[in-house]
């Protein structure tokens, strides 16, 4: 699964998290849901991580009530959906490193946000998504080589490259590291790194991030609505 890495940039923040204040300043005290300045604190910084993006404390606090209202919503109505995020990340990390419900939470939401990455990826991601996705990216340069990367010949800019596009494509849905394309006629091996695929593997995230965006929404709408 290509996105599955993801998910592991969520759990750095948890092992900075151990020692907790419990005694941190009340902020938020409506309807069950209680939240202190210090879970303000940690999920502005895990969101910054996973979407790069900082919140004022008003956004956050807006975002994290729905958070707690969704986990409880999912807790009362699906548990068993709840269950399966928990024992993905009981497997990642173990739930006895996280000693924060809070925290336990946000990883729960993000988790659950995945859970519709992982299904559009898988059933509906299509080869024009992935074109779009490339066209995003300015210069690709990969290298080429003849005898399956064990020599380099130069680096090519592949951004534009239908038929790199395709090979891409079909072996990422395959997860294969095969890729191979002709130019010239002449039948070449490209050298995709760890770095490199990364790099197109974030782009991809962001793209299919912003496609679910309109149905995770709708759910939390309805969670919330329970």
């Amino acid at each position: 699964m290509v996105f599955k890495n993801k998910n592991k940039l969520i759990y750095i923040f948890t092992f900075f998290f151990l020692n907790l204040n419990l005694y941190a300043n009340i902020i938020y005290d409506k309807n069950d849901v209680i939240i202190s300045e210090l879970d303000l604190n940690y999920y502005k910084q895990m969101h910054f991580e996973k979407f790069n993006e900082k919140l004022n404390n008003a956004k956050a606090l807006k975002n994290l009530v729905i958070v707690k209202k969704v986990i409880v919503s999912l807790k009362i109505n699906n548990p068993n959906f709840l269950d399966k995020i928990d024992q993905s990340i009981d497997r990642e990390i173990g739930k006895s490193n996280i000693r924060s419900e809070i925290i336990l939470d946000i990883i729960r939401y993000f988790r659950t946000r995945n859970e519709f990455i992982y299904d559009y990826f898988n059933n509906n991601f299509e080869l024009k998504d992935l074109k779009k996705v490339f066209k995003t990216i300015n210069v690709l340069e990969l290298p080429i080589s003849e005898n399956n990367c064990l020599t380099i010949m130069r680096l090519v800019d592949l951004s534009n490259n239908n038929e790199f596009l395709k090979v891409f494509f079909e072996s990422m849905k395959s997860q294969s590291n095969v890729y191979e394309i002709s130019i010239n006629d002449m039948k070449y091996n490209v050298c995709v790194d760890q770095r490199n695929k990364k790099k197109i593997e974030k782009e991809i995230f962001k793209y299919v991030d912003l496609k679910i965006q309109d149905n995770f929404n709708k759910f939390v709408y309805e969670q919330q609505k329970k």
